[in-house]
């Protein structure tokens, strides 16, 4: 029985941290969508200005976020479901 509850618990843990990383994604997106400029944008308008951009511009930081998200909350929900098969069996 013990075993069942630390299951249960620890794929309980893992959906909060699962579902903390959905809402810091949107924010992530939500600060790209404000600061992204990339170079097909401004190829497609034909302006020339990227050697004038700021580095943020680019929001590096925020693609390697939803990046680094993605691979996480994928590995934790395969944990949460073999976790969860797991005290339903038992």
């Amino acid at each position: 029985m013990k075993t069942k509850e630390s299951f249960i618990s620890g794929a309980f843990i893992l959906a909060i941290f699962v579902f903390v990383l959905i809402f810091v994604d949107f924010l992530a997106l939500m600060d790209i969508h404000q600061d992204y400029v990339s170079q097909k944008v401004l190829e497609l308008i034909q302006v020339d200005i990227t050697d004038k951009l700021p580095d943020w511009a680019s929001t590096s930081l925020e693609w390697n976020f939803i990046r680094l998200s993605l691979i996480l909350k994928s590995i934790f929900m395969v944990i949460i479901i073999i976790a969860l098969t797991k005290a339903v069996r038992k």
